[in-house]
């Protein structure tokens, strides 16, 4: 990869439409010296290496030099670096511009995310400050001003200087816009720092870019229609052969059998052995020639090395989908899919359709209700997780699938099969690797239907050898950040809170309003849930007239009948009377509350009641609190064990009451407000579903 001389990089940058200080490029101080004298002012004086990244920390910038001492000062800065060994190849001479804001605009062609454009504070230590933002290009006028608004320093210069934002955005759409230099010349890396912001300009006066060798094809995201009818053999099957299947209990290929069996498949469940004539009651074959004709998706478990002609022949078979458990095989061939047949796979553990009868755990384990939630993972380990953890929640699945490496079919197709499926309403993805990033998330974009990721491997990996600051900041998390807000997907940190999410997605739906009631008795933990709450945008109101006078009758020693609402537990009580139902509804009445988080501190019953009476107390504050008339405001119930045994078990016969009430129950006051934070994100993405939730947010503007 070659570098660019910088005068060329500003031309090319005025070129588009972008604002940058005129430049020009001379080999010694004898011309460096004339340039000065045509110019008539103090002039500023940089190297051109192309193994000198930083020119300012490496001496190689010259500022405010009258044009008397330019020839001097020039030749003794390029003997210098040239006696250091530096590839040098002249200097650039240009005329000082006053002093201002310095930002930052850059461009790269990333190998999983396709183009992104970066903005954000730029000068000598842009890595320090950590004030940029991301987006994938081309970019559009209201995304390169979004873009520009995600920075501290951006929404600084929109205050200070407002009519310099449209120069900002011009030089933006010169990078990065659809007629910009990312789009249409061959370079691969830009570099505009600093960009010196004042009130008279915008002009860049460092500029950088590496040339690209060839240019790829620009990306197109899968067809969800396409994708749906490709792959619906796989995802849900009406018959399945499974190739390497044993009648040894230890093996996978009994599992897979036993587990079908078990599940109540509804369909044609076909046995390939060599060593068993019959496997878990079922007639085997012993060779892929002898299946029956109408076998739609194969469950691959025979040795690595076995796979190529397994899929080979199945495919001369006209199987159309297989799914390879198999770990560490060899490349697939690339004429499988043009005979047909889609591979989910290599490396993987199974796949769960409860419509179908079809699971990857222990069936005793395997809810059978079938849901609107499709969770797709490239960890196998994972993706049993969900499917156990999913059914003690109580969330309902329309399929969950291990894909393991996704040689074949990628996470982009599994995406447009999610939202062209009918029984999919909301998406999750476990996904490890940046490949095939860019389809992904562009589709993203423009599902109608929420989607949730975990990502593995986000740790920073670029850095100190990249070519630009643009290069190197492009390998912090921050990118991934960045490029999943803008399309639309919640990025989430582990496993607790996607599945969270999940749950507010499916009993909670349609969270639009930042107004947050939180309801319960402990004041630090509601100060501290007010604190999450703000991280995640969402305010906690004071309550207006009608929802105080709602509240009054429950004022007691050491109450605060604010939001948050904090009643002592020995206060939502008396006999056999409980109250916190009446505290919800009073809470809800208000217009300012969108979603309302109540929490019972289970342990704090307990240090005033006994084992047997504690409980009985406990279902009743619970039953009262999720049959509270919400007129539709979101409820997220929190039951707070103190870790003891026996308030564990009851957790979890009390989750089960809130969860038939249709109210998602969480662990901790925190985790409850990011799962409503999390849900308010997507909805406010224009994401769109209609999960069986509690009530619908209509509801309340109704009455």
């Amino acid at each position: 990869m070659a570098r660019l001389r910088e005068d060329i990089v500003r031309e090319m940058v005025l070129a588009y439409g972008g604002s940058a200080n005129v430049v020009r490029f001379c080999e010694d101080g004898t011309e460096a010296e004339r340039i000065a004298a045509d110019l008539g002012r103090a002039v500023a004086i940089k190297l051109v290496a192309d193994d000198v990244i930083h020119k300012s920390k490496a001496g190689g910038v010259l500022l405010g030099i009258g044009p008397e001492h330019v020839r001097q000062r020039t030749d003794e800065m390029l003997a210098r670096h040239r006696g250091l060994g530096s590839d040098v190849r002249g200097v650039t001479v240009e005329a000082m511009v006053d002093p201002g804001v310095e930002v930052v605009i850059g461009g790269l062609h990333t190998p999983g995310f396709g183009p992104v454009v970066m903005f954000g504070h730029g000068g000598v230590d842009i890595e320090e400050l950590e004030d940029v933002a991301f987006a994938m290009a081309p970019l559009g006028e209201a995304e390169a001003e979004g873009l520009i608004s995600r920075t501290r320093v951006g929404r600084a210069l929109k205050k200070r200087l407002p009519d310099r934002v449209r120069d900002l955005v011009d030089t933006l759409l010169a990078i990065g816009g659809a007629d910009g230099m990312l789009e249409n010349e061959n370079v691969t890396e830009v570099d505009l720092n600093p960009i010196v912001v004042s009130e008279g300009r915008v002009v860049a006066v460092d500029a950088r870019a590496i040339e690209r060798s060839g240019c790829d094809a620009p990306s197109e995201a899968p067809d969800p229609d396409d994708c749906y009818q490709g792959l619906r053999p796989a995802i849900y099957p009406r018959s399945v052969a499974v190739v390497g299947a044993s009648a040894d209990r230890s093996k996978m290929g009994y599992r897979v059998v036993s587990g079908l069996i078990e599940m109540g498949f509804q369909g044609r469940i076909v046995p390939v052995s060599r060593s068993s004539d019959r496997v878990c009651g079922l007639q085997a074959v012993a060779s892929i020639s002898e299946l029956p004709e109408g076998i739609e998706k194969a469950v691959v478990v025979v040795p690595a090395a076995g796979v190529p002609t397994a899929l080979d022949e199945l495919s001369q078979q006209g199987i159309r989908a297989a799914h390879v458990y198999t770990s560490d095989i060899p490349p697939l061939d690339p004429e499988l899919r043009e005979r047909g047949m889609r591979v989910l796979g290599p490396n993987c553990m199974g796949h769960y359709a409860p419509r179908l009868g079809i699971t990857m755990i222990a069936p005793e384990s395997s809810s059978r209700t079938a849901g609107r939630i499709a969770v797709v993972s490239q960890s196998g380990t994972y993706a049993g997780d969900v499917v156990r953890r999913g059914s003690q929640l109580g969330l309902d699945f329309s399929f969950v699938s291990s894909v393991g490496n996704c040689d074949d079919v990628s996470p982009a197709e599994l995406l447009a099969f999610c939202e062209a499926d009918p029984e999919t309403e909301v998406i999750a993805f476990y996904l490890e690797g940046d490949e095939g990033a860019e389809e992904f998330f562009r589709l993203a974009a423009t599902t109608r239907k929420p989607v949730v990721l975990l990502k593995g491997g986000r740790t920073a990996t670029g850095g100190a050898a990249a070519a630009s600051h643009t290069g190197a900041l492009a390998g912090d998390p921050q990118l991934l950040l960045d490029i999943a807000e803008q399309a639309g997907v919640l990025l989430v940190e582990d496993l607790d809170q996607l599945l969270d999410v999940l749950a507010m997605l499916q009993f909670a739906p349609g969270i639009r309003g930042d107004g947050l009631g939180i309801v319960g008795s402990g004041g630090g933990v509601a100060v501290v849930g007010a604190d999450t709450a703000d991280a995640w945008g969402l305010e906690v109101p004071r309550l207006g007239e009608r929802a105080s006078a709602a509240l009054a009758p429950f004022a007691a020693p050491g109450a605060s009948l604010a939001n948050p609402v904090d009643i002592p537990v020995w206060s939502m009580f008396r006999g056999d009377e409980c109250w916190t139902g009446a505290m919800v509804a009073g809470v809800a009445l208000d217009d300012s509350i969108d979603a309302i988080c109540a929490f019972i501190d289970v342990g704090t019953v307990f240090d005033i009641e006994s084992a047997e009476s504690g409980a009985r107390l406990l279902k009743r504050l619970t039953e009262d609190m999720v049959r509270a008339e919400t007129r539709g405001t979101p409820l997220a119930l929190v039951l707070r064990s103190g870790f003891e045994e026996h308030q564990d078990l009851l957790v979890r016969d009390l989750a089960r009451v809130a969860r038939a009430a249709g109210v998602a129950v969480f662990d901790s006051v925190d985790r409850a407000i990011a799962a409503i934070g999390g849900a308010r994100f997507l909805t406010l993405a224009g994401k769109k579903w209609a999960t069986a939730g509690r009530s619908s947010a209509v509801a309340k503007e109704a009455a």
